[in-house]
Formats: C-alpha cells, structure tokens, sequence
C-alpha cells in the first residue's frame, strides 16, 4: 500500500531524493501544486477560457473543451454543456 504523506514535508523531501531538486526548488514545487489544488472549478474555468483565447481559439470550441477537461480533473464537478459553461464565464 503507498504510503500517503502526513506533511507537506514530505513531498518536498521526496522531490529532493527522487528529482534531484535543491531544498528551495522542491519547497516551490510542492507550494505550486497546492495552489493548483486550490482552484475550484469556476476559477478553472475562467482562467482556462483565458488562457485558450489568448492562443487564438473560439469561443465555441474553448466551451467543448473545458466541458471535456472537467471531467478528467482532480475536483469532483457536474458534467457541464458548452452553455453552461458559457454562463459561468459571461453571467
């Protein structure tokens, strides 16, 4: 059975053994992907919608795509239609 770490410690130090990483690098990595843990999904979806126009994408295709990507991440949210989606981001 893995073990579960008790501390966030305990991922800095694993980084540092397994990666390599400088106490400091390991400690940001480690404060980075609690911050990524952090954001729920309307904030995902907001920031997702940005960061897909401002590589040129439509509107139409960003809404399918965030409907897909929700579905595979790490926090538990409704299946969303493109409409859906399209009323978190514009109200």
């Amino acid at each position: 059975m893995p073990r579960v770490p008790t501390s966030a410690s305990d991922p800095q130090q694993r980084l540092e053994a397994i990666l390599g990483l400088s106490r400091e690098q390991a400690r940001r990595a480690v404060e980075e992907i609690f911050d990524a843990l952090r954001v729920g999904v309307d904030e995902y979806i907001a920031l997702r919608h940005a960061e897909l126009q401002r590589q040129g994408e439509s509107n139409e295709r960003i809404f399918e795509r965030i409907a897909v990507e929700v579905r595979s991440l790490r926090f538990k949210a409704p299946e969303l239609t493109s409409r859906q989606i399209r009323r978190r981001i514009y109200g």
